[in-house]
């Protein structure tokens, strides 16, 4: 059985919940409270020292970050279904487009979101130089418009089928849209198809 340690709000945990649905594997799990500490409790530090949301338990062993869980979990999977198809003669293309999706996102929205989050919501606990949020909305709104160009008259962000990637921005997507940053048209119709797939967490 593997264990999801989640916060009892939304959070990145929700792409794990998502993945596990889509893989049909069986779960149990685990909510913490954030606003109690509880994911600073020795019992869970000894599941990630760090202390963040999500974290896995399988088997015995502890799995962090919530990318690599959910890319953990496809391989669990014996046909990968959340991956280009191994069998593909364009395999290794295929693949290339998924990580440097992935990629791109990470490093140029997800960092900035990340900060600019700091700044919004936990603007009490971190200070931040004055004009940080700027330009943080600036090199979102620089990339988005590559993200665009991928969805080009496609329903998926990596190629022509549903990847960990379309899992990836829609949480990237949703985020975004909670800071109040404005989505273009082919990003909200993007995530709008998303949420409708049968294996789309509701809750």
């Amino acid at each position: 059985m593997i264990t999801l340690y989640k916060y009892t709000h939304h959070s990145r945990a929700e792409t794990v919940v998502w993945a596990l649905t889509e893989l049909g594997l069986e779960y149990e799990v685990k909510e913490l409270d954030a606003y109690k500490f509880e994911q600073k409790s020795p019992e869970f530090l000894a599941i990630n020292p760090f202390g963040k949301i999500p974290a896995i338990t399988h088997n015995g062993k502890h799995f962090t970050e919530s990318l690599a869980i959910i890319e953990y979990l496809n391989e669990l999977h014996p046909d990968h279904p959340l991956t280009p198809n191994r069998e593909d003669d364009d395999f290794a293309e295929k693949n290339y487009k998924l990580r440097q999706v992935i990629s791109f996102g990470m490093i140029e929205i997800e960092s900035y979101i990340w900060i600019l989050t700091k700044i919004k919501v936990l603007g009490n606990y971190e200070s931040w130089p004055e004009g940080t949020a700027e330009n943080c909305v600036a090199s979102i709104n620089k990339a988005l418009p590559i993200a665009c160009d991928w969805l080009e008259g496609e329903n998926y962000i990596a190629g022509d089928s549903f990847t960990l990637a379309d899992i990836y921005y829609h949480h990237l997507f949703s985020w975004l849209k909670t800071l109040g940053i404005q989505l273009p048209e082919q990003t909200k119709a993007y995530v709008k198809g998303l949420s409708a797939r049968e294996n789309f967490p509701r809750k």
